[in-house]
């Protein structure tokens, strides 16, 4: 399979994107709905929910319907979506396939409580409001009731609690990080997202919400400073916790590669092996340190969307990720985004066996192998 295939037909964002600045659609389950939502561009909530109402996001195919946000409905199949009693709550959906769609919520009987228009045009987005009570039971595609139907759950806000994950670096300064706790994903402040601005000096605090009582993997990491994981406990009350992040301190390389980013494609520029080869090959030696100088040669310029309800990812960067599935692909390395033509950035990393690609975040087809022994 060649690196054009895997990365427009089986790459899933969410894998290839986890721990990074993601705005389009994340994970896709298998089968063609990868494809759908590598053309496709979401809009998604800059952040989950205060307590309040929530923002769902829901790519609809023929196959099922395919959760897009909040991070609990990511990739999963017809997901079960979870509401707080009395709250508004928006529903934003897309058309993934061209195929004619509607979204309907429905009681246990399957009387309609609310529906869209239908929309058959792919990319094509709709969104409602509905206000969750307890006859809600499921929401479905009336052209496609049993393949696209899944369930709706009413949550008591009494039993579920926040909790507030303040990132900073060793010297207490605030880090905009990206932060997992469980399944659920954020960013320690809004301007780690990118396209918004944070306020003068904010505390660097990721929040989620909806977590129920019980024991939560944390791992937080960003670019320059070691990923940090503990386990954080939910026992009836909302928390907060710190969390430091040293910065990495990888040595100095025992080689350089130099590359330069264009439409579609890394060129090699350094060393001679890899010059004027289009997406090379990086090879590698486990624990050894390396760097990689790169070069934005075609500025912020992404590839035209139609339907685009949201912003485009900042310009372009370096990402380093693992192999295996490729929809089960992790970010082991993210360099920050460049946005001019020329500019230059290096990034030094220490190899890992689980390295099995780079690529270019805004242009997933901009991607090449990578060999570690």
């Amino acid at each position: 399979m060649t690196n054009d295939q895997r990365s427009r037909d089986d790459v899933s964002r969410r894998g290839v994107l986890r721990g990074t600045a993601a705005i389009a659609g994340t994970a896709a389950t298998a089968g063609t709905a990868g494809a759908y939502r590598d053309e496709i561009d979401f809009r998604l909530p800059a952040t989950q929910n205060d307590g309040e109402g929530r923002t769902l996001s829901l790519l609809g195919i023929v196959g099922g319907w395919v959760g897009v946000a909040p991070a609990e409905l990511d990739g999963k199949s017809n997901p079960t979506l979870r509401l707080i009693e009395g709250e508004e709550h928006e529903i934003v959906w897309t058309n993934g396939d061209g195929s004619n769609h509607n979204f309907t919520v429905a009681d246990e009987d399957g009387e309609v409580i609310e529906a869209t228009d239908f929309v058959n045009e792919q990319g094509e987005s709709l969104s409602f409001t509905i206000t969750a009570d307890e006859e809600m039971a499921e929401y479905y595609c009336m052209p496609h009731p049993v393949q696209m139907r899944g369930p709706i759950e009413l949550v008591d806000a009494d039993e579920v609690h926040e909790l507030r994950v303040r990132v900073e670096d060793e010297n207490g300064e605030p880090l905009g990080a990206e932060v997992f706790v469980g399944d659920h994903h954020s960013f320690s402040d809004v301007a780690a997202r990118p396209g918004q601005e944070a306020e003068e000096s904010p505390p660097s605090i990721a929040r989620f919400d909806m977590l129920e009582d019980g024991e939560y993997e944390l791992e937080v990491w960003t670019y320059g400073h070691e990923r940090v994981t503990d386990t954080v406990a939910i026992d009836g009350d909302d928390q907060e916790v710190t969390v430091t992040l040293p910065a990495t301190e990888p040595g100095d390389p025992t080689e350089t590669y130099a590359l330069r980013l264009e439409e579609g494609q890394w060129v090699g520029v350094g060393p001679d092996e890899i010059a004027d080869e289009s997406n090379p090959t990086l090879e590698f030696e486990a624990g050894e340190t390396y760097a990689i100088e790169w070069e934005n040669a075609i500025g912020r310029h992404q590839p035209e969307a139609e339907n685009r309800s949201m912003e485009p990812l900042p310009g372009h960067n370096l990402v380093l990720a693992s192999g295996g599935e490729t929809n089960q692909w992790n970010t082991l390395v993210r360099s920050d985004f460049l946005d001019e033509s020329g500019e230059t950035q290096t990034v030094e990393f220490v190899a890992r066996e689980e390295m099995g690609v780079y690529l270019d975040q805004s242009q997933l087809d901009a991607i090449g192998e990578v060999a570690v022994e």
